[in-house]
């Protein structure tokens, strides 16, 4: 147990010191309700660290939450009990024995009719003030003697007796309307009732008596009530209708393999307890055996989903609520905490849909796991039913976050799509469903459709098959574009209007139970690009907070069904040439993230390499109370980094475009390469900028020898381009297999292997090379993004239009006054390029007993500016070395020291498990 910033915190064991920092960071961060960063080397226990301080702190907020309410209560109480007369003056009139039995009801000695006539008379009391005084007053102590966290606004039934003493039908306003009795249920009431019907029958919330007493307190402290009373009020009321939530945690992650290691984590490692739901996809979870297949016959398990629910054939389905009330997933039960596979197994078992019990369950679980695109998505996050109104929001393995909001802030349709979306909605017409509706959907398609097929666009070639074209442009702005394509902002609101009574049809169907003619509607995608359509017009086509943030382009490119020259004969006639695409892309991910920040009470952004830190609250729109770069666990004698300006001839090694075609260099670094797999053990890691350099350099090498003098000492892998993950998988695991040991403490494999792959490729992300899978991880360059790819041509004039840099020379600044400045395209550009390099040096290295070597064979990182881009756990330790001649020595001597230090171990645990197997035996 360990207290940790005010929270108590329970650790399955000893924690490393980066964990206590990250545990102290995240709990002062929540209980402050700010947004915080938090960089954790890979290996460093932050998953866990992150879990239990989550869980805590949560525990410790619901007692918190508690014991400010029994404050409340007993200070309530307090105020009732002295100040008789100002609760009881507005009730002078109509007084009687009820009334008196009422006041006592909430702890107040009984007061006669006559003495408060007298102090009205002897002007003790001013009646003018006593008329003003809240209802609530009197109302509150009893109910909050009975209130808990989840009944915050309800309010005594004792008191409402004075709310009615005559039982004149007198009107009332605001809360007090709603709750008038009659004087019969009153008499009936005189006496105090049961704790739970005084809970059902509250009548005036806390909150106005609260600010009753506050209101009191500006001029004088009411009697009975010290200052210190006061602040706790004052408290009450800052947190307004949080007070007596309970947040509830959403942990995403890039991920369902990640989703299903943090809920690994949770069960094994954590001693909490509560209930949790796992988010998933229909293709993840459904055990339907027609919709589960449909991916193999080109259709999206969704749609087969949809149109078995819609035609009422899906049994899984009908069923789904048994698993919700399975023993097993209940409090105590095996798989009270659970993942995707355990939902998935149990409902085959019973033939219940996992998915509609996943998402069911999520309603009313505590702690949600879901790949974070769950979340980022706008439309994903409805479907999911995810409330993120004063929720805490931990968003794992960030580092890509930015891109992954832009990307769910923006939207792209193919011509064909619309052509399907029109066929759809005419079909709606043609029997008369909707027409007006239908109709107006069916026209922009279209409209949209014909535009995109048309002899208008003019295109600019961008590479040697794709063309495209973006607005807005010099002399034609998104709003003339779209005036063209007739989606004035009225017309934008009048589809609004449309997909809601389309969309409103189609959930009455949905939810009929018996259907001897089923009323048909569109299909399921057809209304997911009304949606995304309608949710990017909000935006484009009004004057809103967003309305400038938005590129659209228009994009063609050959039709790639046509490649192959069977299917080019086959669908010549029916099947067009070209594929055009209507493209609306933010350059802000601020259009995603700011709502899900004025939601949230605190997001958490976290990964192993966040670095560099500095545009994430631009970018994103939000303000982060703090940030964390937490050290890494390994001792640094564990490791060792170095960067080298010069290869073994003398050639600089600066991996530009121009240098790369120079064939010293290619030949530098090839006799580089060789000589560091002579002497790393087991696996090694080579990332370049790209595959084009990668197939540049192997074919130099085949051809000098260097490849061979490589595939002396090594396997030679390279990541394929393109290819599908199953491609990918298999040539991974023919790596591993190439390392793999009979045992952990084996000896190394007589020749070891090595991965050539490219930065922001699969083999730089999300895969774990722990120990001997690999003890190097040499790079190549620095990795920028396609200087010409057009997103990255419009992100980087977008980002130097609202950057900093425009508001200090004197230029327009084209942003709304809400957003921030932004850092200028050239600093973005750089970010992203570090960021990759940061990944790709988080697969070394994966926990305290590991060890390996990181090799920037780049002569820009003997810069110091660069350097300091680099995750902190590796810019502190950075030696840099004028030639590989120098640097070839200190990184040698660092690997037989490994080694050796490696048989120590490898002998002393071959001692230890002698001894054991002498003592059975």
């Amino acid at each position: 147990m360990y207290y940790i910033g005010g929270v108590q915190v329970q650790f399955p064991f000893k924690p490393y010191p980066s964990q206590l920092g990250m545990m102290n960071h995240m709990i002062r961060a929540l209980n402050k309700a700010q947004n915080t960063m938090i960089e954790s080397p890979t290996g460093s226990g932050k998953s866990l660290a992150l879990l239990c301080a989550t869980l805590a702190w949560k525990r410790s907020h619901a007692m918190k939450q508690k014991q400010l309410l029994a404050n409340i209560s007993q200070i309530i109480r307090k105020f009732c009990k002295h100040n008789k007369s100002l609760i009881v003056a507005r009730y002078a009139e109509n007084w009687d024995s009820a009334g008196s039995a009422a006041v006592e009801a909430v702890g107040i000695d009984s007061v006669s009719g006559s003495d408060i006539k007298t102090k009205t008379e002897n002007g003790s009391v001013d009646k003018s003030k006593a008329e003003t005084v809240d209802k609530s007053t009197v109302v509150a102590a009893d109910k909050l003697e009975t209130s808990t966290a989840d009944h915050k606004d309800s309010t005594p039934e004792a008191c409402n007796a004075i709310q009615k003493l005559d039982g004149a039908e007198k009107p009332m306003t605001g809360t007090s309307a709603a709750f008038q009795i009659s004087k019969k249920e009153l008499v009936k009431s005189s006496s105090t009732p049961p704790a739970t019907v005084l809970q059902e029958r509250a009548l005036i919330s806390r909150t106005e008596t609260v600010d009753y007493i506050l209101d009191l307190a500006k001029s004088k402290t009411p009697d009975g009530l010290t200052d210190e009373d006061i602040a706790i009020l004052t408290s009450y009321k800052e947190a307004g209708e949080s007070v007596g939530h309970k947040p509830r945690i959403y942990f995403g992650t890039r991920t369902h393999k990640q989703v299903a290691q943090l809920v690994d984590e949770l069960r094994r490692k954590t001693p909490y307890r509560l209930r949790t739901a796992v988010l998933g996809s229909r293709a993840q979870t459904c055990i339907h055996n027609r919709a589960s297949k449909a991916s193999k016959n080109g259709e999206s398990v969704d749609d087969a989903c949809r149109a078995l629910l819609d035609e009422d054939r899906c049994a899984p389905f009908q069923s789904f609520r048994r698993l919700i009330g399975n023993k097993k997933l209940s409090a105590g039960g095996e798989l009270e905490i659970w993942d995707l596979e355990d939902i998935v197994r149990l409902g085959k078992a019973q033939f219940a849909c996992p998915y509609y019990a996943g998402r069911e369950m999520a309603e009313t679980a505590e702690l949600v796991f879901c790949p974070y695109n769950y979340i980022l998505d706008p439309g994903v996050r409805e479907a999911a039913g995810i409330k993120l109104e004063d929720n805490v929001v931990i968003l794992d393995e960030a580092h890509n976050i930015e891109n992954a909001a832009r990307d769910a802030g923006s939207f792209e349709i193919t011509d064909q799509q619309l052509s399907l979306l029109a066929y759809d909605c005419s079909g709606m017409v043609d029997v008369r469903i909707l027409i007006v509706e239908h109709r107006l959907v069916m026209v922009l398609a279209e409209t949209l459709q014909n535009w995109l097929q048309g002899e208008e666009i003019e295109y600019e070639y961008r590479d040697y098959e794709t063309q495209t074209s973006v607005w807005p442009k010099p002399n034609v702005s998104v709003d003339d574009l779209l005036r063209s394509l007739a989606l004035s902002s009225e017309v934008i609101h009048r589809l609004e209007a449309a997909y809601k009574a389309i969309e409103a049809h189609i959930k009455e169907v949905r939810t009929q139970k018996e259907r001897l003619n089923s009323t048909p509607h569109i299909s399921s995608a057809s209304q997911r690009l009304i949606e995304g359509l309608l949710r990017v017009l909000r935006h484009v086509g009004s004057d809103t907070r967003f309305s400038r943030d938005y590129r659209i382009a228009a994009i063609r490119y050959p039709n790639p069904e046509l490649r192959d020259t069977h299917k080019r004969k086959r669908h010549s006639a029916v099947v067009q040439p070209f594929i055009n695409t209507m493209c609306f892309w933010t350059m802000n991910s601020g259009v995603v993230f700011a709502e899900i920040a004025s939601k949230a009470r605190s997001i958490v952004l976290t990964s192993g390499t966040l670095s560099p830190l500095e545009s994430y609250a631009s970018e994103l729109q939000i303000d982060f109370g703090s940030t964390l770069e937490a050290n890494h666990v390994i001792d640094p004698k564990r490791f060792f980094a170095m960067s080298v300006e010069c290869g073994p001839s003398g050639t600089p090694l600066e991996a530009k475009y121009k240098t790369t075609n120079l064939l010293q260099f290619q030949d530098d670094m090839g006799v580089a390469v060789a000589e560091i797999a002579s002497k790393c053990p087991d696996g090694m890691l080579v990332f370049a900028p790209s595959y084009a350099l990668l197939g540049k350099l192997s074919a130099r090498w085949e051809a000098t020898g260097h490849l061979a003098a490589i595939q002396e000492h090594k396997e030679v892998f390279f990541e394929p381009q393109g290819g599908s993950k199953d491609d990918f998988n298999d040539l991974l695991n023919r790596y591993r297999k190439h390392l793999q040991r009979d045992n952990d403490v084996g000896k190394p494999a007589q020749r070891g292997a090595v991965f050539f792959a490219v930065y922001r490729g699969k083999a730089s992300e999300g895969i774990d090379f722990t120990d001997y899978y690999c003890r190097t991880v040499v790079n190549i360059g620095i990795p920028y993004p396609a200087f010409k790819d057009v997103k990255v041509v419009l992100k980087r004039e977008y980002n130097d239009s609202r950057s900093y840099t425009t508001a200090v020379d004197g230029g327009a600044l084209q942003s709304s006054p809400k957003q921030q400045p932004l850092l200028n395209g050239s600093k973005w550009y750089d970010i992203q390029a570090f960021r990759a390099i940061n990944q790709a040096l988080g697969r070394c290295l994966r926990h305290k007993n590991d060890w390996g070597a990181i090799i920037m064979l780049e002569s820009r990182f003997t810069y110091p500016w660069n350097i300091a881009r680099l995750s902190k756990w590796v810019r502190g330790h950075m030696l840099i070395y004028k030639s590989f001649n120098d640097a070839k020595h200190d990184l040698n001597a660092f690997y037989d020291f490994r080694i050796k230090e490696d048989f120590v171990s490898e002998e002393a645990t071959e001692d230890n498990a002698s001894v054991v197997d002498l003592t059975l035996n």
